[in-house]
């Protein structure tokens, strides 16, 4: 009987992850090891399995990672999330001084109650002749502004393709019982720079989907993310928003007791903004509050969103909150992922925030998993460590499991 959403992953050609098992995922699994060792290539690969019939996640996904616009195109990010040791088309004898273009796959599989069973992702590189874009009256197209074409070269773009299998008979919140598969019709998008993505999807299967948030280290910072969540919760249902509010005060207490309430406002009636009720300083913007306390709004509205069997993936997960504060705020965690029946898959680089987080489960040590990542020359090693192993590691030896 699968306890969990996810409780074995394996993840093959995703960015630099060759061959990877993730074995026996906890409630709370904890990634750990060396820079560039692929943790958070993990959270988003995990972002994409859990969204099979939409490759637009993958845009989602790469303006996560490339934020600030560090790579030349989007088309370049999509590509370079797959191995680059793949093919390479012949040229078009069209476009024959262009370099060759790119073809690339990737493999995940899982088990657990998510009924979703294996993932191929297919991607290719594609051409186009150009078209004139119709531009505004201030010169833009309604992509941006407008960029000068030249007409001998064409449009690059990117083909990405799903074909996935899952269990049949299966009810949300239900152990899977039986083995019979059904291979899902693939999906298709193309993707190009300045245009919508394109593709004709099937009518989604409500099976076909996990609920799952990403949150990386500077999604507290973003204005329009916070308010959705906050608006989210206020719109789930007068019971619902009720439990979440009191969740929400009760983490926030962790950091200023003197915080009373949160609401959203707008002051000059342009922009709205959340806005916390405080004992000394009246109703004061949340810009005002520090990082941990910004953290602590998106990560528990997050949760409670993705109640009854959701996934939430945090991207170094002690991000914003002071060590003191570390074992409080994960035991608040750990409880109210337990009860809104939540799995948890987190990075963190701090050995405080290991040892935090083994504190904050107590005697529900079986809760706990942490897979250290390291990179050999042709495969991804994971190495479990149960939550009683992880523990005696610390306590009795001192060992640094990062």
């Amino acid at each position: 009987m699968s306890r969990f959403s996810l409780e074995r992953v394996t993840i093959d050609g995703f960015r630099g992850l060759r061959q990877l098992t993730l074995d026996g995922l906890g409630a709370i699994t904890l990634l750990v090891g060396a820079n560039n060792s692929g943790k958070t290539s993990v959270l988003e690969a995990l972002s994409i399995l859990c969204n099979p019939e939409d490759p637009q996640e993958w845009l989602t996904m790469v303006r996560r990672r490339d934020f600030g616009g560090l790579d030349e195109t989007r088309i370049q990010s999509l590509r370079w999330c797959f191995t680059q040791a793949d093919t390479l088309l012949a040229r078009d004898p069209a476009w024959s001084y262009l370099p060759p273009r790119y073809e690339g796959c990737c493999e995940m599989t899982c088990d657990g109650r998510f009924p979703l069973r294996k993932l191929a992702v297919n991607y290719r590189d594609i051409l186009r002749e150009p078209v004139e874009r119709e531009t505004s009256g201030n010169g833009s197209t309604p992509a941006g502004p407008a960029i000068d074409v030249d007409f001998d070269e064409p449009d690059q773009g990117a083909e990405i393709s799903h074909t996935f299998d899952l269990c049949e008979g299966y009810t949300r919140g239900d152990s899977i019982e039986s083995t019979s598969h059904t291979a899902a019709a693939p999906v298709t998008m193309q993707f190009w720079e300045n245009d919508p993505p394109s593709g004709r999807r099937p009518p989604p299967m409500a099976s076909a989907q996990l609920p799952c948030q990403v949150l990386t280290p500077y999604s507290y910072q973003i204005n329009t993310r916070q308010v959705v969540k906050q608006s989210q919760q206020l719109l789930s249902g007068a019971a619902a928003s009720k439990s979440a509010r009191s969740q929400l005060l009760a983490l926030l207490a962790l950091f200023d007791p003197e915080i009373v309430d949160i609401q959203i406002a707008s002051f000059r009636g342009r922009r709205p903004a959340i806005y916390l009720s405080h004992l000394r300083l009246g109703v004061a913007p949340i810009t005002v509050f520090g990082d941990g306390v910004r953290r602590a709004i998106l990560l528990a509205n997050s949760l409670n969103m993705l109640q009854g069997g959701g996934l939430l993936l945090i991207d170094e997960v002690e991000t914003g909150i002071h060590v003191s504060a570390l074992q409080s705020v994960f035991s608040w965690l750990a409880k109210a992922a337990r009860e809104l029946d939540v799995q948890i898959v987190a990075t963190t680089h701090s050995l405080e925030a290991v040892d935090a987080i083994a504190e904050s489960v107590g005697d529900r040590m079986e809760d706990l998993v942490t897979i250290h990542l390291e990179q050999k020359a042709h495969q991804t090693i994971g190495k479990r460590f149960s939550g009683d192993l992880l523990r005696r590691i610390r306590e009795e030896r001192g060992l640094d499991v990062r």
